[in-house]
C-alpha cells in the first residue's frame, strides 16, 4: 500500500493505516506530514503503580464516542535484551474494541528521558489522523523522566496516597513539570494526608511558574471513578485556555525539536553498538577513551572550515543586515594591535569575521583600498 493510501485512511481514523504509519515511524521511515494542531496531547506521569494505566483506562470509557481518542503506553526496555513487556496495554485490551479508541504500546529503546523519537512520531501521525484527544503514558521512573513536557500540552502528575518520601523524591522532577496534580487512589482514607501535602507543594510551585493557568490538585479513584469527571472537566478547560492563548504551537515546535534530538541518540547509539573496533583499541590501550569518542563522530575525518574574514568599511551596517536575517552576531571588539574593529556572525559550525580598519594606514585599510582599486579599473 503506497504511503499515500495510508495517510488518506489514517485521516479517516482507520486504525490499521494509522498503526501501519506509526510503523515505519519506529523502523525510521517517517512520511511528510502537514500537522496542524488540533488534538489536545494528555502527558501522565507518576511513579510506578500509582494507577496510571487504570486512570487512563476510565477516563477514555467515560469520553463521548464521537470523540476520537489515541492512546499510547510507554514501557521500559531492558538494558540487555532491548525486550519489552507491553503490561499497560494489555489492561486496556477492553477498549481495542471501541472504534473511537486507538492504543498502541511503545518501548522507551533505553532513552533516558522516558521517551523516544518514534513515540514523538506518533503522537505527529495521531494528531494528522484526527485524534481529540492523545493520551500519553510515561514510564514515570521519578526525576529524570521528563521529556513529556516537550510533547504535551497538559501534565497530569499522578501522586498515589502515602508518598510523602515519593513527593520528596520528585520535588526536583516531575514536581515541576505538572499543570493538573492527582491524588490517585483516593478510596484510601491516608490520601486526604497526601492531598495536603501536594496542595502545599503546588501553592509554591504556582509563585514560581507566574503563569495564566494556575495548576490544580484534585482527588480522583480510577478504579471506582470518583472524581474522573471534574479531571475531565479541568482537562478541557486547560485545552480552552492553551487555544485562547495561541499556545498549541509551542508545543509542536519543542516536539519537533526534540524528535530531532532523539533521532539523533538513537543513530549515536547504534554506531557504538557497531564500534566494537574501537572499544577493543580502547581496552587495549591503543587509544584513549576521548579519541576513540571523537573517531566515532568523525570529528578528524570531517574537514571544518573555522571561519572566513572578510574585510569591510563600515561593520556597524553589515552587522545590522546579518541580523536582519536571523544571524546571530557577536558585539564589536576593539583589537587595537592589529588595527581594527572585529564582528563574529554565526554561521552553524563555522563562523564569518568582520573586519573594519581603525585607521587609513592600517593592513586592512590597504588590503580595501588594493581591492577597490583594481575593481574600479
Amino acid at each position: 500500500m503506497k504511503i499515500e493510501e495510508l495517510l488518506e485512511r489514517a485521516r479517516n481514523w482507520d486504525k490499521l493505516a494509522i498503526a501501519k504509519l506509526i510503523t515505519m515511524a519506529e523502523e525510521g521511515v517517517e512520511p511528510q506530514l502537514d500537522v496542524r494542531r488540533r488534538s489536545h496531547v494528555i502527558g501522565i506521569t507518576g511513579p510506578p503503580g500509582s494507577g496510571k494505566s487504570t486512570l487512563i483506562y476510565t477516563m477514555a470509557r467515560k469520553i463521548p464516542q464521537d470523540k476520537r481518542v489515541a492512546i499510547l503506553t510507554i514501557d521500559p526496555s531492558s538494558p540487555f535484551t532491548g525486550g519489552s513487556f507491553m503490561g499497560n496495554r494489555i489492561r486496556m485490551q477492553e477498549l481495542t474494541s471501541k472504534p473511537n479508541i486507538y492504543i498502541r504500546s511503545m518501548a522507551t529503546r533505553g532513552i533516558r528521558g522516558g521517551l523516544n523519537y518514534a513515540t514523538v512520531a506518533a503522537i505527529n501521525i495521531l494528531e494528522y489522523a484526527g485524534a481529540d484527544y492523545i493520551f500519553l503514558e510515561t514510564v514515570g521512573a521519578g526525576q529524570s523522566d521528563t521529556d513529556v513536557k516537550y510533547v504535551a500540552d497538559t501534565i497530569l502528575v499522578l501522586v498515589p496516597p502515602l508518598s510523602g518520601d515519593e513527593i520528596q523524591a520528585l520535588k526536583s522532577g516531575l514536581m515541576e513539570i505538572g499543570d493538573i496534580y492527582v491524588v490517585s487512589k483516593s478510596d484510601n482514607p491516608a490520601s486526604e494526608s497526601t492531598y495536603r501535602d501536594l496542595m502545599a507543594m503546588v501553592d509554591m510551585v504556582r509563585e514560581i511558574k507566574g503563569e495564566t493557568w494556575r495548576p490544580t490538585v484534585l482527588k480522583v479513584s480510577g478504579l471506582y471513578g470518583y472524581g474522573v469527571d471534574e479531571l475531565l472537566k479541568v482537562i478541557d478547560d486547560r485545552f480552552g485556555e492553551l487555544m485562547k492563548n495561541g499556545r498549541l504551537d509551542n508545543t509542536l515546535r519543542s516536539r519537533r525539536t526534540l524528535e530531532m534530538r532523539l533521532y539523533a541518540y538513537d543513530l549515536l547509539e547504534k554506531s557504538l553498538n557497531e564500534a566494537k573496533d574501537l572499544e577493543s583499541k580502547v581496552i587495549n590501550g591503543e587509544l584513549s577513551p576521548r579519541d576513540a569518542a571523537r573517531r566515532l563522530l568523525n570529528y578528524y575525518d570531517k574537514p571544518r572550515l573555522d571561519h572566513v574574514a572578510v574585510a569591510i568599511k563600515n561593520i556597524d551596517e553589515a552587522a545590522r543586515k546579518f541580523r536582519e536575517l536571523g544571524l546571530r552576531v557577536s558585539d564589536p571588539i576593539v583589537v587595537e594591535e592589529q588595527g581594527v574593529k572585529v564582528v563574529m556572525v554565526m554561521l552553524g559550525n563555522t563562523k564569518i569575521e568582520l573586519l573594519e580598519p581603525l585607521g587609513p594606514e592600517t593592513t586592512v585599510a590597504k588590503f580595501i583600498e588594493k581591492r577597490v582599486r583594481v575593481f574600479t579599473t
